[in-house]
């Protein structure tokens, strides 16, 4: 007996993360969002840029095999590049959710097939990654995996300024 679609379970865990991440980034004071615990450390805005624009650059690699012209590579990402609304939180959330409009459609669009049937991966992937191809479906779940590890790091950069996640009502 098939369990669910990989499509429906991808539109799952995108919405589940993407609402806990607006939940999270919401609780972010406006003088905080361009700060972080460390210098050294990514501040919240940057940390929710990263999770849009490795959403985009996957998603546009997947529908259009093209990287954006935003990426410099893999590992040198000039991450101011990409066509940003604004600097303040709302803004970056609202960009947020227009990127992922594409993914959404890209995933209502296709067949499991097409979810399943590997593609190949851009050059600076296939060292990461150690394989020539990929299928959209384990592209689109590391998007997903990315996005709730970023989560995960601004509920800590919360607890770590005092918003202690269980000791909230």
């Amino acid at each position: 007996m098939p369990g669910r679609p990989h499509g429906e379970r991808l539109l799952i865990d995108l919405r589940e993360i993407r609402k806990a991440l607006i939940s999270e980034a919401l609780r972010v004071k406006p003088e905080e969002f361009d700060t972080a615990p460390r210098q050294e450390m990514k501040s919240y805005k940057a940390l929710l840029r990263e999770i849009g624009i490795e959403e985009k650059e996957t998603v546009t690699w997947i529908v259009r095999r093209v990287l954006p012209d935003f990426t410099a590579s893999e590992w040198d990402r000039t991450w101011g590049d990409y066509p940003w609304t604004g600097d303040d939180l709302e803004s970056v959330l609202r960009d947020l959710a227009t990127i992922r409009v594409e993914t959404v459609a890209y995933i209502e669009g296709v067949s499991e097939d097409v979810l399943q049937t590997p593609i190949p991966l851009p050059d600076p992937w296939k060292a990461y990654f150690g394989l020539q191809e990929m299928e959209p479906e384990q592209l689109i779940q590391l998007v997903a995996r990315h996005e709730y590890y970023h989560l995960g790091q601004i509920v800590t950069y919360r607890w770590l300024a005092g918003d202690n996640p269980y000791k909230r009502v």
